[in-house]
């Protein structure tokens, strides 16, 4: 949403750098305009149960800050519960492109949630954070790999069996055509 607003130059509505002026001010009409816009925008993203706590907030700065402060977060109990839908999440007959794309939702949103610590050397070349990124990068690899159908178990033996390791984008790839 911040780089949907930042490409029509809209994002001072919502951090409040663009103030509503006064109701007599030349301006006002115009800027209602833009702020209802903006929160249709917003609400037509979002969920119904988040639009409904939303509805009644005057400016999209105000649902802005409601929704930042709420899922803006680091949040150890969404970490959590997406590290245990990771867990149970299977391709389960569909694609191996929607199974992929499904996981990628939730490693998006686990990024979100619980960024990944970073080192602190410019560039990240040391070997720390050379390690850091490896087992981020294996654990996706080993969440893919564990839900694939059984009808892939080759494949993944295939891969397992692979040193060096194949990366992520590669095992995708190879599934992919073998689902084919």
């Amino acid at each position: 949403m911040i780089n949907f607003l930042f490409s029509k130059n809209k994002t001072g509505f919502i951090d409040g750098t663009i103030k509503k002026p006064d109701t007599s001010a030349a301006e006002y009409m115009n800027w209602i305009r833009y702020d209802t816009m903006i929160k249709g925008w917003l609400n037509t993203t979002m969920e119904k149960e988040i639009r409904n706590s939303v509805t009644y907030f005057g400016t999209a700065e105000e649902i802005w800050k409601d929704l930042k402060e709420r899922f803006g977060k680091q949040s150890a109990p969404r970490a959590y519960e997406i590290k245990q839908i990771l867990t149970t999440t299977r391709q389960d007959g569909a694609s191996v492109s929607t199974y992929y794309t499904k996981l990628w939702v939730l490693w998006d949103e686990l990024q979100f949630v619980l960024p990944t610590l970073r080192c602190s050397c410019s560039g990240c070349s040391c070997e720390v954070g050379r390690e850091m990124m490896n087992l981020k990068d294996r654990e996706k690899l080993y969440d893919f790999l564990l839900g694939l159908d059984a009808d892939l178990s080759t494949i993944r033996t295939q891969i397992l069996a692979m040193n060096p390791t194949p990366t992520l984008s590669t095992t995708y790839h190879l599934a992919s055509k073998d689902d084919q």
